[in-house]
């Protein structure tokens, strides 16, 4: 059974903050380039940390697919976006904020692991998208493919 994507998407929806515009670097030690270029090195940095993110993300599902039938819950985990489900059942909106966490310093440990921030991994896959990066974004798609 396949559940990180109904993860990720429910980390996300419970995650993410509303703000006026684009959110600021909070590490101050990353300066992204004024040229908009990703170097190698950047990118081999990136490919590490997707890799290790992508073979935790295998590893992580099986919890997932634990919680749910430890609690009884669909597959999409749905009922943890119900705030009257959340106010009923605590216990098991502790036992996820638990995963949540578990999955957060899982991410941490890959950026750190490969050396570089979490703003600078963002940065990174958002700078692909540029034209400027095109020979980047290749080596990196076959990479990761």
């Amino acid at each position: 059974m396949k559940m990180w994507p109904a993860f990720l998407l429910l980390v996300l929806f419970i995650g993410c903050e509303v703000t006026e515009g684009p959110r600021q670097i909070v590490d101050k030690g990353f300066i992204p380039p004024e040229n908009g270029r990703i170097t190698e090195k950047m990118a081999n940095s990136y490919i590490e940390a997707s890799k290790f993110l992508l073979e935790s993300i295998k590893n992580h599902e099986k919890s997932i697919t634990e919680f749910a039938e430890r609690y009884n819950l669909s597959q999409d985990l749905s009922e943890l976006a119900d705030s009257s489900f959340r106010e009923k059942h605590k216990n098991t909106i502790k036992a996820w904020d638990e995963l949540v966490k578990s999955w957060e310093n899982i991410e941490k440990e890959a950026y750190k692991k490969v050396g570089i921030s979490e703003d600078e991994f963002n940065w990174i896959g958002g700078a692909l998208t540029d034209p400027i990066n095109k020979d980047i974004q290749d080596m990196v798609a076959k990479q990761l493919s």
